[in-house]
Protein backbone atom coordinates (compact mmCIF):
# COMPACT_ATOMS: atom_id res chain seq x y z
CA UNK A 1 0.00 0.00 0.00
CA UNK A 2 2.87 2.39 1.02
CA UNK A 3 4.40 1.58 -2.29
CA UNK A 4 1.80 2.01 -4.10
CA UNK A 5 0.99 5.57 -2.53
CA UNK A 6 4.44 6.20 -3.81
CA UNK A 7 4.34 5.75 -7.16
CA UNK A 8 1.21 7.36 -7.15
CA UNK A 9 2.66 10.63 -5.87
CA UNK A 10 5.55 10.49 -8.16
CA UNK A 11 3.70 10.47 -11.25
CA UNK A 12 1.23 13.39 -10.19
CA UNK A 13 4.34 15.17 -9.51
CA UNK A 14 5.88 14.09 -12.81
CA UNK A 15 2.72 15.03 -14.67
CA UNK A 16 2.53 18.29 -12.97
CA UNK A 17 5.87 19.25 -14.24
CA UNK A 18 5.03 18.20 -17.81
CA UNK A 19 2.55 20.04 -17.27
CA UNK A 20 4.27 23.45 -16.23
CA UNK A 21 7.02 22.73 -19.02
CA UNK A 22 4.46 22.72 -21.79
CA UNK A 23 2.76 26.12 -19.91
CA UNK A 24 5.83 27.97 -19.94
CA UNK A 25 7.52 26.65 -23.48
CA UNK A 26 7.09 29.67 -26.13
CA UNK A 27 4.99 29.41 -29.36
CA UNK A 28 7.17 29.07 -32.38
CA UNK A 29 7.94 32.35 -34.38
CA UNK A 30 7.14 32.44 -37.87
CA UNK A 31 9.68 34.48 -39.98
CA UNK A 32 8.45 34.53 -43.57
CA UNK A 33 6.75 37.12 -45.33
CA UNK A 34 2.90 36.57 -46.44
CA UNK A 35 2.20 37.04 -50.05
CA UNK A 36 0.34 40.27 -49.07
CA UNK A 37 3.16 41.79 -47.27
CA UNK A 38 5.90 40.63 -50.00
CA UNK A 39 3.16 42.56 -52.97
CA UNK A 40 3.51 45.46 -50.49
CA UNK A 41 6.85 45.29 -50.22
CA UNK A 42 7.42 45.39 -53.93
CA UNK A 43 5.13 47.78 -54.50
CA UNK A 44 6.58 50.53 -52.13
CA UNK A 45 10.14 49.51 -53.68
CA UNK A 46 8.55 50.28 -57.47
CA UNK A 47 7.26 53.87 -55.75
CA UNK A 48 10.54 54.69 -54.26
CA UNK A 49 12.61 53.61 -57.78
CA UNK A 50 10.12 55.58 -59.88
CA UNK A 51 10.38 58.67 -57.87
CA UNK A 52 14.22 58.54 -58.13
CA UNK A 53 14.77 58.15 -61.72
CA UNK A 54 14.02 61.67 -62.49
CA UNK A 55 16.34 62.83 -60.26
CA UNK A 56 19.25 60.71 -60.98
CA UNK A 57 18.84 61.96 -64.36
CA UNK A 58 18.84 65.88 -63.43
CA UNK A 59 22.16 64.65 -60.94
CA UNK A 60 23.95 63.10 -63.75
CA UNK A 61 23.10 66.33 -66.51
CA UNK A 62 24.67 68.51 -63.42
CA UNK A 63 27.64 66.46 -63.50
CA UNK A 64 28.47 66.63 -67.01
CA UNK A 65 28.03 70.02 -67.07
CA UNK A 66 30.53 70.56 -64.46
CA UNK A 67 32.88 68.29 -66.57
CA UNK A 68 32.31 70.47 -69.26
CA UNK A 69 33.03 73.58 -67.92
CA UNK A 70 36.22 72.57 -65.96
CA UNK A 71 37.45 71.23 -68.79
CA UNK A 72 37.32 74.32 -70.93
CA UNK A 73 38.25 76.37 -68.25
CA UNK A 74 41.66 74.06 -67.34
CA UNK A 75 42.12 73.95 -71.33
CA UNK A 76 41.62 78.08 -71.53
CA UNK A 77 44.21 78.53 -68.89
CA UNK A 78 47.21 76.26 -70.23
CA UNK A 79 46.99 78.06 -73.37
CA UNK A 80 47.38 81.06 -71.65
CA UNK A 81 50.13 80.00 -69.57
CA UNK A 82 51.85 78.46 -72.95
CA UNK A 83 51.76 81.67 -74.58
CA UNK A 84 53.24 83.39 -72.14
CA UNK A 85 56.21 81.14 -71.31
CA UNK A 86 56.81 80.05 -74.93
CA UNK A 87 56.33 84.00 -75.87
CA UNK A 88 54.33 83.25 -79.36
CA UNK A 89 50.82 83.39 -80.16
CA UNK A 90 48.80 80.23 -78.93
CA UNK A 91 45.90 79.16 -80.86
CA UNK A 92 43.13 77.37 -79.24
CA UNK A 93 40.09 75.70 -81.07
CA UNK A 94 37.78 72.87 -81.63
CA UNK A 95 39.25 69.59 -82.87
CA UNK A 96 38.19 65.57 -83.45
CA UNK A 97 41.54 64.35 -84.82
CA UNK A 98 43.93 66.35 -82.72
CA UNK A 99 46.17 67.53 -85.56
CA UNK A 100 43.47 70.39 -87.30
CA UNK A 101 41.07 73.08 -86.11
CA UNK A 102 38.47 71.09 -87.70
CA UNK A 103 35.01 69.81 -85.72
CA UNK A 104 32.85 70.93 -83.28
CA UNK A 105 34.56 71.68 -79.80
CA UNK A 106 32.15 69.17 -78.29
CA UNK A 107 34.39 66.71 -80.49
CA UNK A 108 37.72 67.94 -78.50
CA UNK A 109 39.95 70.87 -77.50
CA UNK A 110 43.43 71.55 -79.58
CA UNK A 111 46.03 73.96 -78.43
CA UNK A 112 49.23 74.87 -80.81
CA UNK A 113 51.53 77.28 -81.92
CA UNK A 114 50.31 77.59 -84.94
CA UNK A 115 53.31 79.62 -86.60
CA UNK A 116 52.12 79.57 -90.16
CA UNK A 117 48.81 80.56 -89.13
CA UNK A 118 46.75 77.85 -90.92
CA UNK A 119 44.79 76.44 -88.37
CA UNK A 120 46.83 72.85 -88.60
CA UNK A 121 49.43 71.13 -87.40
CA UNK A 122 52.56 71.30 -89.51
CA UNK A 123 56.28 70.36 -89.06
CA UNK A 124 57.08 74.09 -88.10
CA UNK A 125 54.28 74.21 -85.54
CA UNK A 126 54.44 72.84 -81.76
CA UNK A 127 51.37 70.65 -80.49
CA UNK A 128 50.59 71.47 -76.81
CA UNK A 129 47.53 69.91 -75.69
CA UNK A 130 44.18 68.45 -76.43
CA UNK A 131 41.71 67.70 -74.58
CA UNK A 132 38.63 65.04 -75.52
CA UNK A 133 34.85 66.35 -74.72
CA UNK A 134 33.24 63.00 -76.31
CA UNK A 135 31.95 61.73 -73.24
CA UNK A 136 30.18 64.64 -72.09
CA UNK A 137 27.04 63.88 -73.83
CA UNK A 138 26.39 67.25 -74.47
CA UNK A 139 26.71 70.20 -77.19
CA UNK A 140 29.34 72.80 -76.72
CA UNK A 141 29.21 76.02 -78.98
CA UNK A 142 31.88 79.30 -79.21
CA UNK A 143 30.14 82.64 -79.79
CA UNK A 144 32.17 85.50 -80.20
CA UNK A 145 32.42 89.02 -82.00
CA UNK A 146 33.35 88.09 -85.56
CA UNK A 147 31.90 84.47 -85.34
CA UNK A 148 35.64 83.19 -85.38
CA UNK A 149 35.52 79.19 -84.38
CA UNK A 150 39.06 79.61 -82.68
CA UNK A 151 40.99 81.69 -79.87
CA UNK A 152 44.29 83.32 -80.14
CA UNK A 153 46.01 84.28 -77.56
CA UNK A 154 49.23 86.34 -78.06
CA UNK A 155 52.58 86.03 -75.71
CA UNK A 156 50.87 88.60 -72.99
CA UNK A 157 48.09 85.79 -72.52
CA UNK A 158 45.36 88.43 -73.91
CA UNK A 159 42.90 87.36 -76.46
CA UNK A 160 43.45 90.81 -78.16
CA UNK A 161 39.95 92.23 -79.57
CA UNK A 162 38.01 88.53 -79.62
CA UNK A 163 35.79 87.88 -76.16
CA UNK A 164 33.03 85.78 -76.01
CA UNK A 165 31.19 82.61 -74.53
CA UNK A 166 30.99 78.90 -74.55
CA UNK A 167 27.11 77.47 -74.08
CA UNK A 168 26.77 73.98 -73.10
CA UNK A 169 23.64 72.16 -73.78
CA UNK A 170 22.58 68.75 -72.48
CA UNK A 171 21.31 66.09 -75.01
CA UNK A 172 19.03 65.26 -72.61
CA UNK A 173 15.68 66.36 -73.57
CA UNK A 174 13.78 65.86 -70.99
CA UNK A 175 15.88 67.71 -68.42
CA UNK A 176 17.92 69.66 -70.62
CA UNK A 177 20.41 71.90 -68.57
CA UNK A 178 22.44 75.04 -70.15
CA UNK A 179 25.33 76.92 -69.19
CA UNK A 180 28.10 79.19 -70.35
CA UNK A 181 31.58 79.68 -69.60
CA UNK A 182 31.80 83.79 -70.37
CA UNK A 183 35.90 84.45 -71.43
CA UNK A 184 37.23 88.28 -71.56
CA UNK A 185 39.56 89.57 -73.35
CA UNK A 186 42.66 89.01 -70.64
CA UNK A 187 41.43 85.53 -70.82
CA UNK A 188 40.00 84.92 -67.88
CA UNK A 189 36.88 82.59 -67.64
CA UNK A 190 33.58 82.95 -65.19
CA UNK A 191 30.82 80.24 -65.32
CA UNK A 192 26.88 81.16 -65.65
CA UNK A 193 24.53 78.28 -64.67
CA UNK A 194 20.84 76.80 -64.47
CA UNK A 195 20.19 79.07 -67.52
CA UNK A 196 17.13 78.35 -69.82
CA UNK A 197 18.27 76.03 -72.68
CA UNK A 198 15.21 77.67 -74.42
CA UNK A 199 16.71 80.81 -74.93
CA UNK A 200 20.63 79.00 -75.10
CA UNK A 201 20.22 75.47 -76.65
CA UNK A 202 18.08 76.11 -79.70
Amino acid sequence: MLNARVLDEGSEEQSVIFTLRTLARPERLHLGLTLIEALITVLFMSLLVGLSLPNIGVLQDSASTAIALRRLAQALESAKISAISSGETVTLCGSANRLVCQGSWSDGVLSFIDRNQNRRIDASDQALNWQSMQDIHGSIRWRAFGNRQYLLLDPRGMMETQNGSFTYCTSNAQSSVAAKLVVNRTARSRTLRDLDPKDHCG
